[in-house]
């Protein structure tokens, strides 16, 4: 019993990796397009980076949602900064709630 339970959670963490692969694989060009220089509307903005913060979870994706941010702080700050404190209420633990 004990290692068909492992199994299946050896399975969901891979799928959880392949989705992860996926998601890189697939928010990789668009970051590269919108960082490429060219005038970039808040609303697109927003739009990347709500599917970053949603799927954040590896450190390829974490970099690419940090370049994001450095690019356009300068230009568009509260949006950023709002998404910075998105990014930390989703995946960094909170020391109050021990």
């Amino acid at each position: 019993m004990q290692k068909n339970l492992e199994e299946k959670i050896d399975s969901i963490v891979e799928s959880i990796k392949e989705l992860n692969r996926q998601a890189f694989l697939v928010y990789k060009p668009i970051v590269d397009e919108i960082c490429s220089g060219r005038a970039v509307e808040e609303k697109e903005l927003e739009n990347v980076l709500d599917g970053l913060v949603s799927v954040c979870i590896s450190d390829e994706m974490l970099n690419l949602f940090k370049r994001v941010c450095r690019k356009f702080y300068n230009h568009y700050p509260e949006i950023i900064t709002d998404y910075v404190m998105f990014y930390k209420e989703m995946y960094e633990e909170q020391g109050d709630d021990l």
